[in-house]
């Protein structure tokens, strides 16, 4: 017996309902969706679209799994994948998200603003896109597009507070980086092995991060040179320059007044407060239209003598510390991050 329309529609909402009444209830539980309640979502959202008879044969074709359940991964590439047979703006996006070559620009997406009032096609879309970004390192991308995505909206909730936690985790976001891996661990359920694991190992990592230290500072060089390596050179990637030269400032200068001596290690310890601010993690880009990132006038940091903006007499002094106080790790950490920075200002001629 075929269903009309109507009947689809009907059904499909109790079935978008089925999606969202396990993170309703007082313990917010998060469980995958289940394979006959995304068909029929994803029955009524092709016949609101008016899709063609091929196309859904086509699609029919992708569902024929027999006996086999797949997992909610799985589901994800299955939905993604019928979105694309009906919708050619999808078929545009996966092709450039799945080419081999990896781009410093990240694809633009804006299929994801032509109907923001399609919970199903934009939560599970998006999910499938701030996947693809995170796993090719555009970490702040990624994260603007998770955070506009309900989770009770998604086939697979496991997926988006991984890679969420993921995005959090790399940007050195510890209170939101926690929290979305206390989700994954504590509040869904059927979550892989391997993501379980990963998020065990994120959130210990996060738990013993300390701002203004060490860590953070060596953390911090990683991110700027992940950010120049994908060609990003704007007012971003300078504040974090500025906040790793500043903290290595103050971390000089309190080692100098623990042993007597006095005096600032440079200019760095003046600029004001040094957290890294997370709300504005996605400036660099704006993914959803034009994701070129915005180029401003760089500070000449680390063009002089690979020590950033400290003077010449600072950074002798500076150097002194380090080899004598700091564990070898970080000394060489420190040393090359700072020769790399200044290859790279002369290279560009800054």
């Amino acid at each position: 017996m075929k269903l009309t329309k109507a009947i689809i529609g009907s059904v499909a909402i109790l079935a978008f309902s089925a999606l969202t009444i396990s993170v309703q209830a007082d313990d917010e539980i998060y469980s995958p969706a289940k394979l006959e309640d995304v068909r029929l979502l994803f029955l009524d959202w092709a016949n609101g679209r008016d899709a063609k008879k091929e196309d859904l044969e086509k699609v029919a074709e992708l569902w024929a799994l027999g006996a086999t359940k797949p997992a909610a991964t799985e589901l994800l590439e299955l939905v993604v994948q019928s979105f694309a047979i009906v919708d050619p703006d999808t078929q545009i996006l996966l092709s450039k998200c799945q080419r081999s070559v990896a781009s410093r620009i990240p694809p633009e997406a804006n299929v994801l603003e032509r109907d923001l009032d399609d919970a199903f096609f934009n939560s599970n879309l998006g999910l499938y896109f701030g996947r693809h970004l995170s796993q090719r390192r555009f970490y702040d991308e990624a994260l603007y597009v998770l955070e506009e995505i309900d989770a009770a909206n998604v086939v697979d909730p496991a997926s988006y507070h991984f890679f969420r936690g993921v995005c959090e985790h790399h940007l050195l976001m510890k209170t939101e980086g926690l929290a979305s891996i206390n989700k994954l661990l504590s509040n869904t359920e059927s979550v892989p092995v391997r993501y379980s694991t990963v998020a065990k190992l994120m959130q210990y990592d996060l738990k013993a991060l300390k701002e203004e230290s060490l860590d953070e500072v060596a953390r911090k060089m990683r991110d700027v040179e992940r950010r120049l390596g994908l060609g990003r050179s704007g007012q971003k990637v300078q504040k974090i320059e500025d906040e790793i030269i500043a903290t290595l400032d103050d971390i000089i200068e309190k080692m100098e007044q623990q042993q007597g001596g006095g005096g600032g290690g440079g200019q760095g310890g003046a600029q004001g407060s040094k957290g890294n601010q997370p709300q504005n993690a996605a400036q660099d880009s704006v993914i959803k239209g034009s994701t070129a990132p915005g180029n401003v006038a760089d500070k000449k940091i680390g063009s002089k003598d690979g020590w950033g903006s400290l003077p010449p007499k600072d950074a002798a002094k500076a150097k002194n510390l380090i080899n004598r106080k700091f564990p070898t790790h970080y000394r060489q950490a420190i040393e090359q991050y700072f020769k790399k920075l200044a290859k790279k200002r002369r290279a560009a001629g800054r």
